[in-house]
């Protein structure tokens, strides 16, 4: 039970006004504060400091404040020996390597390579950038932009919009049409004639 709740029981239980509750808890407050004083002066209970630093430690169950912090630790060679905080985080991580530069493991970190290479485009790619978009746009007018792209199978060049749908821009022969299809079309012209 706090204690709090323990002086409100004994004010109901003795059926004590606020101001008496008050009273009570100075002079409660007051004897406290005087015992620490007494308990601070004595000398009968000589204790070190490296034994108080040591039982600290001891009762102190580190960990890492977040799993970046440990990942953190784990890449730079460190774990929680290292510390004497009871959560450690990136940040006091940081600190530890500033402080140990001299200490610190070395990495040996791979440099960048900035040679500049000229890619020469092949001659069907040289090809392709020549030529506009063969695509039509939803307005009925003709793709003014670059066709990139030549898909599998096309005769033309599209641009990345119109290449995915590449068949329908090309005009194709009527031998290169399935039988079915042809039906299709000659039921189409068959229906416009009339």
């Amino acid at each position: 039970m706090a204690l709090d709740a323990k002086f409100n029981a004994f004010k109901v239980k003795h059926d004590l006004g606020d101001e008496a509750m008050a009273e009570m808890l100075s002079i409660f407050n007051d004897s406290f504060i005087e015992l620490a004083h007494k308990l601070l002066q004595s000398n009968d209970t000589p204790v070190s400091k490296e034994k108080t630093k040591n039982t600290k430690q001891s009762n102190v169950a580190k960990k890492f404040a977040t799993k970046i912090a440990a990942e953190y630790a784990a890449e730079n060679e460190l774990t929680l020996d290292n510390f004497d905080k009871e959560k450690v985080t990136k940040k006091d991580i940081d600190e530890y390597l500033k402080s140990n530069k001299t200490n610190a493991p070395k990495k040996s970190i791979p440099k960048l390579d900035t040679t500049i290479s000229e890619k020469q485009p092949s001659s069907s790619t040289k090809d392709i950038m020549k030529e506009k978009c063969c695509g039509i746009t939803k307005s009925g007018e003709p793709c003014n932009k670059p066709g990139t792209e030549k898909p599998e199978g096309s005769s033309k060049c599209f641009c990345f919009r119109h290449a995915m749908d590449w068949k329908i821009y090309e005009v194709s022969s009527d031998s290169d049409l399935e039988p079915e299809e042809l039906e299709v079309f000659r039921d189409l012209a068959i229906i416009t004639e009339e």
